[in-house]
């Protein structure tokens, strides 16, 4: 008898190890993201192109790295994306998310499964959809949600997600320089070459009003190399259960940049829930200094002020390549609180009449 109960703690033993060396393997399987030079294509949100801040008074010392993911990767070590179930297992809402904050941000466990069904379809032109009830932990309807494709300036939700993880001082100033300044005829801009902003300028432009010089200059607000700027977007999505995102760039200009219907649903619910980030979420306009004056940038959100729900956080994102896509959270008159992304809408109004057609499907 004695014999037998060391044999089985031995065997006890031999297992934990192998579990070890199981969860070792899984922690090094995390994928880094290889950036791309960005190049310049017109994206509707903004009007313009995107052109590169430089800092005139960041830290210069770069921010803290985030925390390795062991659970949460890209792609599978055969360099097959993971699978909905496999990424999220054992989801947990990430350090760099803040503490007061945190226990919010299991809402997005709302976005894992099946839909469980709506009693009236809605009709949906977008090539991919899905709507979750963020209060029942359920998704309501989703077509095509954890297929990959172009997001376009969606993209900006991850990219101020990843400068709020670097735990940046936005009273900071950063100066937009020619030398940074893509050649294009035509380009157009609410920051203008030469001029000094302080961060949370930049971050509103890019989130309300769209702006792609906002969204590089999140990238320099950072404190961290550019290239070190894209693969944080892809840890904070990794962090995030962002199972098919990846990155090339802060704007969404290149068409590298991709996700899935659902990891933005996830993204723009830990936008919402983030202090540093809600104010710009959702407003209706952002005000920047132009010389002397105040400009006011209004949204690219058709939605704000519809009245039929309120915008608890949202965003627009246009290229040729990725169609109309918005993502936003909101809240009905009934007080339920959803999530929901359109990608691929074939227009400008499609795009927001299909939101509109997910929330009155949710509504029932």
């Amino acid at each position: 008898m004695r014999r037998l109960r060391l044999g089985l703690v031995t065997l006890h033993a031999c297992l934990l190890v192998a579990l070890g060396a199981v969860t070792m393997r899984s922690e090094r399987s995390h994928a880094e993201l290889t950036p791309a030079v960005a190049s310049v294509q017109p994206a509707e949100d903004t009007g313009g192109t995107e052109v590169v801040a430089s800092i005139r008074s960041v830290g210069a010392s770069a921010a803290p790295r985030a925390r390795p993911v062991a659970a949460m990767s890209v792609a599978a070590p055969s360099g097959r994306p993971v699978t909905v179930e496999e990424g999220r297992a054992s989801w947990s809402p990430p350090v760099w998310f803040p503490e007061g904050a945190r226990d919010a941000l299991w809402k997005l466990t709302a976005l894992d499964g099946a839909p469980v069904g709506v009693a009236h379809a809605p009709k949906v032109r977008a090539r991919a959809a899905i709507v979750a009830d963020l209060d029942r932990g359920e998704v309501l309807w989703a077509r095509r949600a954890d297929e990959a494709f172009p997001v376009a300036s969606l993209t900006k939700v991850v990219s101020a997600l990843a400068l709020a993880s670097a735990d940046p001082d936005l009273e900071s100033e950063l100066c937009v320089t020619y030398e940074q300044w893509p050649p294009r005829p035509g380009a157009r801009s609410r920051f203008s070459t030469g001029g000094c902003h302080e961060g949370w300028e930049y971050v509103g432009a890019a989130l309300v009003a769209s702006d792609n010089r906002g969204a590089m200059a999140m990238a320099s607000l950072s404190g961290l190399p550019f290239e070190v700027f894209i693969e944080r977007m892809g840890e904070v999505s990794s962090d995030l259960g962002m199972t098919a995102a990846r990155w090339a760039d802060p704007t969404g200009l290149e068409d590298e940049d991709m996700a899935s219907a659902r990891d933005m649903a996830r993204a723009i619910v830990a936008l919402s829930e983030h202090p540093l980030l809600v104010p710009a979420g959702d407003a209706p306009w952002w005000e920047i200094d132009v010389g002397e004056r105040r400009r006011a940038l209004g949204t690219t959100n058709r939605l704000a002020g519809d009245g039929g729900f309120d915008i608890l956080a949202a965003k627009t994102g246009y290229t040729d390549t990725a169609g109309y896509c918005f993502t936003a959270v909101v809240r009905t008159r009934s007080g339920r609180t959803l999530a929901l992304t359109v990608l691929g809408a074939p227009t400008n109004a499609a795009r927001f009449a299909d939101a509109r057609a997910l929330i009155r499907a949710a509504e029932g």
